[in-house]
């Protein structure tokens, strides 16, 4: 089928069916790439909160430690 025939939202369709229908590996990556690219498994659970959480903890003693 010639180019000749479609307009302009055929255009648009065929230039965002690739990013819709990529299988969700992302814009323009393949499936092996998105797999690397992806949040991996932490065995300690969620460190990055609890630590954060311990930290607020020991500053909220220590204020209430110096107001007394």
């Amino acid at each position: 089928m010639s180019e000749a025939y479609f307009d302009e939202y055929e255009h648009y369709n065929f230039d965002h069916d690739k990013h819709i229908f990529s299988g969700r590996s992302g814009k323009q990556r393949s499936k092996k790439e998105a797999s690397e690219h992806t949040n991996h498994f932490d065995p300690n659970g969620h460190s990055r909160k609890l630590v954060t959480k311990f930290m607020n903890t020991n500053n909220n003693r220590k204020t209430c430690a110096a107001k007394n």
